[in-house]
């Protein structure tokens, strides 16, 4: 027994039913989609990485600066310290900015005292937009307090 006749389409509806280049425009649309992601994901990494990295710098260039004599001192000592630790660990700054309150270091022997330590890196983002730069840089600040030694000897400041 043969199956009954069925009616057939014509042969140019058959181009409108199928799914011919379908998979071409799910590309298109999906692919410039999962690209924005990764490249969102590369950028909150790197300004996370920045901000542990400025941490380090802060506290670094705290405990060096209460470590000195002066306010002088230990102003130097700090800027030392965290472009050390920032170059150290090849965190890519555009650039540094430290402060450092090391009135601490001015107080007299006995008394007891901190030094605090702020440090600043502008993180550049605008590289990983592919296409005629992007948002330009991001700063990611950081601070720590390093308490000095009250019997350590002062210099003059």
């Amino acid at each position: 027994m043969t199956p009954p006749d069925t009616p057939r389409r014509p042969p140019w509806t058959e181009a409108l039913h199928g799914d011919r280049g379908n998979a071409a425009i799910e590309a298109a649309i999906t692919v410039p989609v999962l690209i924005v992601l990764v490249l969102l994901f590369i950028a909150g990494a790197r300004l996370s990485l920045a901000g542990q990295k400025t941490d380090a710098a802060a506290q670094a260039a705290a405990r060096a600066a209460s470590l000195e004599r002066t306010p002088g001192q230990g102003q130097d000592a700090a800027r030392q310290a965290a472009r050390q630790a920032l170059s150290g660990e090849q965190q890519a700054c555009a650039s540094i900015e430290v402060r450092a309150d090391t009135a601490g270091l001015a107080v007299p022997v006995g008394t007891v005292s901190a030094v605090t330590v702020t440090v600043a890196c502008r993180v550049p983002v605008g590289d990983l937009v592919l296409i005629g730069g992007g948002p330009g840089v991001r700063t990611v600040t950081s601070s720590f307090t390093s308490v000095v030694d009250a019997y350590r000897g002062r210099g003059r400041s």
